[in-house]
């Protein structure tokens, strides 16, 4: 049996089992410490794609949102290992740009985990990384493999390809087999061989294919 990522599922704070496998993806890549990143972070917690690594780890936390759902002072108050943001993220204030301006020391060997959820411009969101290129990076699609329910999200296969781009491979998505309605999973192609699923198929990653192809 292929051991896809929804097999690993379970919810402490995320909605698609995200909590559970990212707990396996890191067990097994012997990541117990470093910084993780979330964009789209509402209240720190609800729905949270990194609030179990951060608040129950030995991980610190990067926290990102546009909006007043984000209690920053009541945050850092409670927790030092996290930097709380604020902020719209555009061409002008970039991913690349909050994580020069946050208190930790990131780089390729220590930035284990971002997720991006902006419900919308999630790719643009995903390449403003720049030159911080996190070793598992989870982004929400808006839409399927090939059909987009937001005019302004991306797809499922445009995650991949950017990914590809970017130098990543696909992993797999949380949530259920045909359904879509979890994450995108990337690894970088660096840590992809620790993997067995990454030289599978690609329809035998938890994805619907059609003959072989991508859709």
């Amino acid at each position: 049996m292929i051991d896809l990522l929804y097999n690993h599922s379970s919810n402490v704070y995320s909605a698609n089992g995200e909590d559970g496998i990212n707990e396996y993806i890191l067990k097994h890549l012997e990541l117990d410490s470093g910084v993780v990143l979330e964009i789209g972070a509402w209240d720190g917690f609800f729905d949270s794609n990194c609030a179990n690594l951060w608040s129950n780890g030995s991980y610190n936390g990067i926290l990102i949102e546009a909006t007043s759902k984000l209690n920053i002072v009541d945050l850092e108050s409670r927790y030092d290992n996290i930097n709380c943001y604020r902020e719209l993220i555009s061409s002008s204030n970039t991913l690349e740009d909050v994580i020069e301006r946050c208190k930790f020391d990131v780089n390729e060997d220590n930035f284990v985990l971002a997720s991006i959820d902006v419900d919308g411009d999630d790719l643009n969101v995903a390449r403003s990384l720049g030159k911080y290129k996190p070793i598992i990076l989870i982004v929400e699609p808006n839409g399927d493999v090939i059909t987009r329910s937001n005019s302004n999200g991306s797809t499922i296969k445009e995650l991949i390809d950017f990914g590809v781009d970017f130098g990543y491979d696909f992993m797999g998505m949380s949530g259920h087999v045909g359904r879509h309605s979890g994450n995108v999973y990337l690894i970088r192609n660096d840590y992809k061989d620790k993997f067995d699923i990454c030289s599978k198929p690609w329809q035998q990653r938890g994805i619907i294919l059609s003959e072989g192809v991508l859709y």
